[in-house]
């Protein structure tokens, strides 16, 4: 048997913990950068308090959402907050051009946050869209890279694109 001091016993210990981590840690998810997985608008935590797109304003008064100013037919404010704070999104392996202008822009500003998230809405490239009686959408959140994929009714919904 072998005689270790309780120092040296500690210091096996040691080691025998950090080849365990070492071998338990995923090392696959290390290398997979091209596409990230589907994530959530806003984040799950996180409590939406308005969100800005061009001069209509979605704002929570008196326990209920309101587009301000009011006068857009056809827009439910519920579901456009809700469209905000659970859509799910779908990341491309695109990457946005220089060239790209934005159809639509949005300020979202969250509880606690001091600084709004701005999220850009691109029309889909017409080499990516092979069907041209469906338009998609990409979004880019400001100073972030990642694109993710929207629907028409999507955009619709959360930009007020017509």
């Amino acid at each position: 048997m072998l005689k270790l001091s309780r120092r040296n016993w500690n210091n096996v210990l040691i080691f025998l913990v950090l080849i365990l981590m070492y071998s338990l840690y995923d090392w696959s998810g290390s290398n997979t950068a091209s596409v990230a997985e589907p994530t959530q608008l806003v984040p799950e935590q996180a409590q939406l308090l308005s969100v800005s797109v061009g001069n209509q304003r979605l704002v929570q008064a008196a326990g209920q959402w309101q587009l301000q100013p009011v006068g857009r037919a056809g827009v439910n404010a519920q579901q456009m907050a809700s469209a905000w704070q659970y859509s799910i999104l779908q990341p491309v392996s695109l990457q946005a051009q220089q060239s790209w202008v934005p159809v639509a822009q949005a300020s979202v500003q969250l509880v606690g946050e001091l600084t709004p998230q701005i999220w850009l809405l691109y029309p889909e490239p017409a080499e990516q869209n092979a069907s041209v009686t469906q338009q998609k959408y990409l979004l880019q959140q400001v100073g972030q890279s990642q694109l993710y994929q929207l629907s028409a009714a999507q955009a619709r919904l959360l930009f007020l694109v017509e």
